[in-house]
Formats: structure tokens, C-alpha cells, sequence
């Protein structure tokens, strides 16, 4: 699969699946052992656990919108820096819903296997720019059981 290729396959994964929550296209575009890579609780592989995390995500920002503002494809490999705007509607990190809207800075980064379905990939969100504009002027306390691999 051509770089090019990956980075079409990677934007429909944030436009299609993302932004607009269809499903039938995560499954074309993912594995079903897929390995999701996301702060905090571990998500199960594939789609299915992909789908509870959105509609969670969706409920806290219901208008949640995200833009790909950068990419860069290699190998296998395709990373992607994405701005996710959203208003705060729902509980998020034990903060009562707000109305603020935030922008926020999301770095991606995929992995595909030979038949160009993504296997992997990882997921990095500035959630302390998110509690700032939530007008957080204190971090909530993190259990290390919400953070895999902190030591």
C-alpha cells in the first residue's frame, strides 16, 4: 500500500468513523484484533470496544468535530496531528458539564497490516489544555490504574 493510500485510509478513520460515527467504514478500515493504544483504561481490540469509547466520547461532547491538520505516511505507518473541537455537555474526568467549547491538539499514529486494515494504533490527546479551558485550575487526582504503563 502506498503512503498516499494510508494517509486517504487514516483521514476517513477521523472524517467517517471519528466525526460522523459510521461504524460499517471502522470496519472496513480496521482489524478485527485491532490494538487500541489510548490514555487511560486499555480498550478490548477492534471495533467494538472502538464503538463504546466513541459514543462515550460523544456524549461529554456531543458536537464533537475533529480536522486533520497534518500527516506524514511510511512504511506501514501513518501519523497524523488533528485538532478535536467539541462542547462540554457530559462528565468528563469527574467535571460537571460546563457548556465551554475547547479545541484540543490530538496526535495519531496507525499501523496497517498487509491487507491495508489498520492493526494498531496509538492516541495522544492534550488533556490538560482541555481542563484549562474548562476553567481547571487544580488537576483531579489520577489513580495509576487509569494511567497503563505509569510507574
Amino acid at each position: 500500500m502506498s503512503s498516499e493510500d494510508l494517509k486517504i485510509r487514516a483521514r476517513r478513520m477521523i472524517e467517517e468513523v471519528l466525526n460522523q460515527g459510521d461504524l460499517a467504514v471502522a470496519h472496513e478500515l480496521i482489524s478485527p484484533d485491532c490494538v487500541h493504544h489510548f490514555p487511560g483504561d486499555g480498550l478490548a481490540p477492534g471495533t467494538a470496544s472502538l464503538r463504546d469509547w466513541l459514543s462515550h466520547a460523544h456524549r461529554i461532547f456531543p458536537d464533537f468535530h475533529a480536522l486533520v491538520e497534518g500527516e506524514f505516511a511510511a512504511d506501514n505507518q501513518v501519523a497524523q496531528l488533528i485538532t478535536g473541537y467539541g462542547t462540554h455537555a457530559g462528565e468528563f474526568l469527574g467535571i460537571a458539564p460546563t457548556g465551554r467549547q475547547v479545541a484540543f491538539a490530538i496526535i495519531g499514529i496507525s499501523r496497517a497490516g498487509p491487507d491495508g486494515r489498520f492493526t494498531e494504533h496509538w492516541w495522544a490527546a492534550d488533556l490538560l489544555g482541555v481542563l484549562g479551558q474548562l476553567g481547571v485550575t487544580r488537576v483531579p487526582a489520577v489513580s495509576r490504574s487509569r494511567c497503563r504503563g505509569v510507574r
